[in-house]
């Protein structure tokens, strides 16, 4: 691998980066060669969880065309180009470097063409594929990751697409780029193959495991909610209100906070800089996934604490004598406690969120990491 390419395309890969993903070959070339190889196959993969799978995948026993195959790995972050797209001229170039037979690239951009999403795009003419995991949806992604790394390599064996259908080496749902010339497979029906994609970037954003970026939200929502366990005017109003009510305040409050962490970070994607109206629904249908997934896991979270608290603190004899309600005391009336002070307690959130690192927040979204590969200048906003 060239110095020019560790510099350009891998200056932010410390920054993005989770620490619990093996990071140990990043920037680095893996080899593995087969006895009496015919033929290199390079494949590129983004870092994180797109080069973790492929490693997991090149760890497996040899099959198929890996037994006749000269495999090079580099985990290297990918380019694009200024409209938001691969850059497959930059790859070409290092293909021809590592003179490899055939080249897949595997990235964590979503691809969507005009007749649905991109999982495999195959350039004949130029022995190159790319692989988009986002379109393998949000699981069993290893498994449908091998499948379609067999199926581009063994495709590439063959001259045309023609050549490799007949042979079955590709599927029925063959579609032609009316630009380039490239084919890619699609799915079968491009609505539901539009919403697996999104599911499938949500999961590339690991909501779950974003929980951390959003310390601030938790602090600010845990020092609200520990408020209502004190005082009397909370315990009063949560044994009163109907269960349905408290339902829509939670629903209300779940929904500020996540317009709070859009519109305050700047999360909504317009079609002009993340490659289209297509690749735009894709991405912030997958935001507001993933803050409702993260949200809703921190107000789980937070319930379950005031809960607890409630249950160590408060006296139930002293709850009857205060709060006017038959089942005062009881352990219904903590849950209501616990149900409306985690509601107050995640409004309170938003104004944490201002505490948070501006790119801790950017980067639990695919659209707004996928930014920084490409630096774009004041005109281009």
């Amino acid at each position: 691998m060239t110095d020019e390419r560790r510099t350009d395309y891998q200056r932010t890969d410390e920054q993005r980066i989770d620490d619990e993903y093996d990071t140990e070959n990043q920037g680095q070339t893996e080899r593995r060669s087969a006895a009496g190889s015919i033929r290199t196959v390079a494949i590129y993969s983004d870092p994180g969880r797109t080069s973790m799978l492929v490693r997991r995948l090149l760890d497996e026993p040899a099959g198929s065309w890996r037994r006749d195959s000269d495999v090079v790995h580099q985990q290297i972050l990918l380019p694009l180009t200024s409209d938001g797209s691969l850059d497959l001229d930059a790859v070409q170039r290092w293909v021809r470097e590592d003179e490899s037979d055939v080249a897949v690239v595997v990235t964590e951009i979503p691809r969507v063409g005009s007749e649905g999403p991109k999982s495999v795009e195959l350039e004949f003419d130029r022995g190159l594929a790319v692989i988009s995991l986002p379109v393998l949806g949000p699981v069993a992604v290893k498994r449908s990751l091998r499948r379609d790394l067999d199926r581009a390599v063994e495709s590439l064996e063959h001259d045309s697409v023609d050549q490799a259908r007949a042979r079955g080496g590709l599927p029925c749902r063959v579609e032609q780029d009316r630009e380039d010339g490239s084919v890619y497979v699609t799915p079968k029906v491009t609505s539901l193959g539009r919403i697996w994609t999104t599911l499938g970037v949500t999961a590339s954003n690991e909501p779950l495991w974003s929980l951390a970026r959003l310390s601030g939200v938790f602090a600010a929502a845990s020092a609200t909610g520990a408020f209502g366990i004190f005082y009397n005017a909370i315990w009063d109003m949560a044994n009163t209100i109907s269960p349905l009510r408290l339902g829509s305040v939670t629903v209300a409050a779940i929904t500020i906070v996540m317009a709070w962490l859009i519109l305050s970070n700047r999360l909504w994607e317009r079609p002009g800089r993340v490659g289209g109206r297509r690749l735009a629904i894709i991405y912030n249908a997958s935001t507001v996934l993933s803050l409702l997934i993260s949200i809703t896991v921190l107000y789980a979270t937070l319930f379950l604490a005031i809960l607890g608290l409630s249950l160590v603190l408060i006296d139930p004899e002293f709850m009857g004598e205060n709060v006017d309600v038959d089942h005062a005391g009881e352990f219904v009336s903590y849950l209501r406690i616990a149900w409306l002070a985690a509601s107050l307690g995640t409004v309170a959130g938003a104004i944490g969120s201002n505490f948070d690192s501006d790119d801790a927040i950017r980067k639990l979204t695919q659209g707004s990491r996928e930014l920084d590969r490409y630096p774009r200048d004041e005109e281009q906003g």
